[in-house]
């Protein structure tokens, strides 16, 4: 660092005196060496930076404690017992010894309180205590602190003050952190310095969603009367210093004491795990900073959605799904609901139904119900709904399970979805449906982006070609115009409303690339066995239609495995053994030209036979 002119002054003076000693008297080492001749000293109100509590101080003056020394004395020893600058004198500048015994290990900080040069302090030596240094003797001015005030204003050092907080955290803005050391003061010590240590106790700390709340009392036994202040420590940093100036008459009344001393202070704190300390801060002799409560806990760990099952219903191989649900910490968004059959996810939709029962119950606005069909095979099927938590809490909780009969399918629906395109990420849906049972109506098509629910559409097009080949009036046509995220998206199409039922098979599904270039594919399902992950699905590269297409699987973000594509439609089934708990994986197919691009991925637990709600895609990837 480079030194300021005050610093290169001081250091000139420094050598001078070390020239004049060697005629008076052996040199001192260290930072102040001759210079401390020229006087030394801390004013302390510790705040900010936390040591750990010392030891009291030893009722000794340590070294150098004579007036020949040439160290200036201690401002406690003549203050009235404050270690503090006297009235008329101000911070001039600071040093430090490291490894204070003091200090509990750490540096002990030492600040000059210089008195004006006005004749009010005249030089003397103290003659009260042991501390026999001088008094307003040595004209020495370091100048990091109080800048403000010209040298042609400043006296000689009256006194110092110790303490274990760094000045320029203490006094902010009227001291900087230029550094000097000299650790032969480290042992310097005066009756006074061993004050009482502040006394207090933090009555409680307490959280509501993200606000934290805390309360409790604190006091200086040197004096009493006054309302100290207390540091707040969030995860060993600094958060806040507030005063300790409430009424609290049980504490005054406990410990035989005036004024006031309670404090109480709410502060906002990120989610999850904090550890919160508070410190009282010292005002009277001594300069450690007790620590007085301190607790640790999760901060608005937020609560899982809930919600209820009203019912599953079956008309021919039609199943429909009824209920509701809602996030208690985001209670006026819509959650995604997912239906599992027979353990295995069968689709997902945002719950899009307002239930005024459900929001005049839970004071709450929004759209939380959910309506939801799909088509199954004949037999018995248990389904499992579950909502998806959307803020805090832990995981996704299962709203009711059933077992149903599904019986012989009703009537196939005719349709076609012809065409799905992009151009950036808008994505157009072209095709056509009609009811055969009813084959003059208008119905509406269901559309899901990988298997989400996206949002029903009326037909409405008129389609000359369909009406003539099939012999049926009205508009059956769709052309739907939706946006999309960039990436490779999977769109389905299922008709809606039909009167004699719903097809188990959808009018089409395809794949189509948003807003990007390069290969393209998708997972179509990761499975769980035990200690097995199977991915299975496929890839592609547009510009080489007939060529195998490297895939790379990344577990929780690492690069796992290279394979590669078989077969003309670019399948790949690959099967890992993997270590138990949950991992993410997503699968990038490789770009010889640009970064490779993903195509997909889910959140397992590995261990289970079930395979887990997804819980995100991870980003990370090749680069």
């Amino acid at each position: 660092m480079t030194a300021t002119l005050t610093e290169r002054l001081v250091n000139r003076v420094a050598k001078r005196t070390d020239r004049q000693e060697e005629h008076s008297g052996p040199p001192r080492r260290g930072f102040l060496g001759g210079a401390a001749l020229l006087g030394a000293a801390l004013a302390v109100d510790p705040w900010g930076y936390l040591t750990r509590p010392a030891s009291a101080y030893d009722a000794v003056c340590g070294a150098d404690n004579t007036c020949e020394a040439g160290y200036t004395v201690f401002c406690c020893t003549i203050n009235g017992g404050r270690n503090s600058c006297p009235p008329d004198s101000f911070i001039g500048g600071w040093w430090k010894a490291d490894n204070a015994s003091f200090c509990g290990g750490s540096a002990r900080y030492y600040i000059d309180c210089n008195a004006y040069r006005d004749g009010r302090y005249t030089c003397h030596c103290n003659q009260s205590t042991c501390d026999q240094r001088r008094v307003a003797c040595n004209q020495f001015r370091y100048g990091q602190c109080s800048t403000q005030i010209p040298w042609s204003n400043t006296g000689p050092v009256l006194c110092r003050v110790v303490s274990c907080t760094p000045p320029w955290v203490q006094f902010g803005g009227t001291c900087s952190s230029s550094s000097a050391t000299d650790n032969n003061t480290v042992t310097h010590s005066a009756p006074c310095v061993a004050g009482q240590l502040p006394v207090g106790s933090v009555d409680s700390i307490t959280s509501s969603g993200n606000t934290v709340h805390i309360r409790g009392w604190a006091y200086d036994p040197d004096q009493p009367s006054t309302s100290i202040q207390v540091a707040i420590y969030q995860d060993g940093k600094r958060l806040s210093l507030v005063t300790a100036n409430h009424v609290r008459a049980d504490i005054d009344a406990a410990h035989h004491i005036s004024g006031n001393h309670g404090f109480e202070l709410s502060l906002t704190a990120s989610n999850g795990p904090h550890a919160f300390k508070v410190y009282a801060i010292n005002v009277g002799s001594g300069s450690s900073n007790p620590l007085i409560g301190s607790r640790s806990f999760t901060v608005n760990p937020g609560s899982a959605p809930i919600g209820h099952l009203d019912s599953i219903t079956t008309s021919g191989n039609k199943v429909t799904i009824t209920g509701w649900a809602y996030d208690r910490d985001k209670p006026t968004e819509s959650l995604g609901i997912v239906i599992y059959q027979d353990g295995k996810r069968v689709l997902s939709s945002p719950t899009t139904i307002t239930r005024s029962d459900v929001n005049s119950a839970y004071h709450i606005t929004g759209a939380h119900g959910f309506t939801i069909s799909l088509t199954a095979t004949a037999g018995t099927h248990t389904y499992k709904v579950y909502a998806l938590n959307v803020a805090g809490g832990v995981g996704n909780p299962l709203l009711g399970a059933k077992s149903v009969a599904v019986h012989a399918a009703a009537v196939t629906p005719s349709g076609k979805l012809e065409s799905v395109s992009a151009s950036g990420n808008t994505v157009r849906l072209r095709g056509w449906v009609y009811d055969p049972d009813n084959p003059a109506a208008e119905i509406a098509v269901a559309v899901y982006e990988d298997g989400h629910g996206l949002h029903w559409y009326p037909t409405g097009v008129s389609r000359p070609d369909v009406e003539t080949g099939y012999g049926v009036k009205g508009k059956h046509g769709f052309d739907i115009t939706l946006t999309a995220g960039k990436g490779v998206h999977t769109f389905t199409v299922h008709p809606m409303g039909l009167g004699g039922g719903t097809s188990e098979l959808a009018l089409g599904s395809k794949t189509v690339a948003v807003d990007q270039t390069g290969p393209i594919g998708r997972v179509e399902d990761v499975q769980v066995l035990g200690n097995t992950v199977k991915l299975t699905g496929w890839a592609a590269d547009p510009d080489q239609p007939a060529a195998a297409v490297a895939v790379t699987v990344f577990e929780d973000g690492a690069a796992l495995s290279r394979h590669t594509t078989e077969g003309s439609e670019g399948q790949f089934e690959i099967t890992l053994q993997r270590s138990r708990g949950p991992h993410t994986y997503t699968v990038y197919a490789a770009n010889p030209d640009a970064p490779d691009s993903m195509i997909g991925g889910a959140t397992v637990t590995v261990g289970d036979d079930v395979r887990a709600l997804p819980a995100g895609t991870a980003t990370a990837g090749p680069r």
